[in-house]
């Protein structure tokens, strides 16, 4: 990505305020110096404080499925083994 010399300041000062995890990706920052070059430095910053809450609600999101799925393999841990499918019997008694 080529950064003109005039924005180089701004955009550094602009990519401190994003999460790690979006620092180093080409698109993100493709459309901070867009934003930048055609609307200015406050522009920008509100791109990034919309991708910081995008951002948390995907990580929240990310979070509780990992949690539930926790859960899940937690609950299903506590079955003992008398109650395990795998001892039941179709056998039928016979005389």
């Amino acid at each position: 990505m080529e950064l003109p010399n005039e924005l180089q300041e701004s955009f550094q000062r602009l990519m401190n305020h994003l999460p790690y995890q979006l620092k180093n990706d080409g698109y993100t920052q493709q459309v901070i110096l867009t934003f930048l070059k055609f609307g200015g430095e406050k522009l920008a910053r509100q791109y990034i404080e919309i991708s910081k809450m995008n951002f948390s609600k995907k990580a929240i999101k990310k979070i509780s499925e990992i949690q539930t799925s926790s859960d899940i393999f937690a609950a299903g841990s506590h079955i003992s083994k008398s109650d395990s499918p795998e001892d039941d019997s179709l056998e039928f008694p016979t005389k």
